[in-house]
């Protein structure tokens, strides 16, 4: 576990019906970065699951998938979903989010959330590429 200073722990996570649920909202149409194409599960396949621990509950949950490419290791944040009034969950998680995948070279996400851009971008965070999309049937 890693201890957290403001939220709790970090643990690894199961994908038991309550995470399940948990993703799937996270997964929703107007999130899903995928144009529609994958889902859920196919976006879990591989990745490692934790979830973020507060007074003995599970405030979120993420998932971290490493990818292999010729030249080096990327982690990827797959899935995250959850939520704990008056914490923000993306700057007091995030860094420890960005320990644990240390021995790799890089780290992405996929959003549709302008918010959460912003506040990637305020804690070092650089936006790549634009990723746009078309429905041609």
């Amino acid at each position: 576990m890693v201890p957290l200073e403001t939220v709790g722990v970090i643990r690894a996570g199961v994908l038991d019906d309550a995470a399940r649920a948990a993703y799937a909202a996270a997964y929703r149409p107007d999130r899903e970065t995928g144009g529609g194409l994958g889902s859920m599960d196919a976006a879990m396949r591989g990745a490692e699951l934790f979830e973020v621990v507060v007074a003995g509950a599970v405030v979120a949950r993420y998932a971290l998938r490493m990818d292999q490419h010729d030249n080096g290791r990327e982690i990827v944040v797959v899935a995250a979903s959850g939520g704990l009034p008056g914490v923000d969950l993306v700057a007091s998680v995030l860094p420890s989010i960005e320990r644990q995948g240390a021995g790799a070279d890089r780290m992405t996400l996929r959003t549709r959330r302008p918010g959460l851009v912003r506040k990637l971008k305020k804690q070092g965070w650089v936006l790549d590429a634009y990723c746009m999309g078309k429905k041609i049937k």
